[in-house]
């Protein structure tokens, strides 16, 4: 009798440990799936969350394929007045690092007020070099050339060569898309025109808006 209470206890008590042993398994298994899970990917984890939820500042990496359109409004120096002019641009090319994208903006804008019959459209592409000097903020340039309306009474269209520099913000609202809002000085020269315009020089300052898809 004393044998089998004997090897009764012994079974009982390698049962519990064994019930123990699997317990402590289960609990680590969950507990490690529940870790990966919550652990964000590297597009996700990217994105920040703060006190008032996701904050839109992203991964902040711009290597790669981009493109851009935008949006811009401004007024140029034209016959000695300021005459307004609103445009699109689409901008594309390739993030050198995470904080210089090299590429070409192709832009085109409408003269708004001309006089019935005046040439009042412009077109044009600048190479266009961007760097970020802290989180969104930016410096932006381009040197290429235009085709615009020279002011003269003969409606004439000239080529603009010159070039603009701007500054602004970008602000992330995913991994992958950002938009930002800038100005920008274009000055640009229009090449054998110095009788037809009392300066050469058209000025023209602009505000805008670019969605960049990366």
């Amino acid at each position: 009798m004393t044998l089998a209470l004997i090897a009764t206890d012994r079974f009982t008590s390698v049962v519990r440990r064994r019930r123990v042993a699997l317990a402590s398994l289960l609990v680590g298994g969950l507990a490690a799936a529940a870790v990966t899970l919550a652990s964000p990917s590297e597009a996700e984890a990217a994105v920040r969350g703060g006190p008032n939820g996701i904050e839109f500042e992203g991964a902040r990496d711009r290597r790669g394929v981009y493109v851009g359109p935008g949006v811009f409004f401004g007024f140029s120096g034209m016959k000695g007045t300021f005459v307004p002019d609103v445009g699109l641009n689409l901008a594309f090319g390739g993030g050198v690092s995470k904080r210089v994208l090299l590429g070409i903006n192709l832009h085109g804008a409408k003269y708004l007020g001309r006089a019935e019959g005046a040439s009042s459209w412009m077109f044009g592409g600048d190479f266009e070099f961007t760097g970020y000097a802290w989180q969104g903020l930016y410096l932006r340039t381009g040197l290429g050339g235009v085709g615009l309306p020279a002011g003269d009474p003969n409606n004439t269209l000239v080529a603009g060569i010159g070039g603009n520099v701007g500054v602004g913000y970008e602000f992330w609202l995913n991994a992958t898309a950002a938009a930002s809002v800038g100005i920008t000085y274009d000055l640009r020269f229009l090449a054998g025109e110095e009788e037809l315009v009392p300066a050469p020089l058209r000025h023209t300052g602009m505000v805008g808006m670019r969605f960049t898809f990366f």
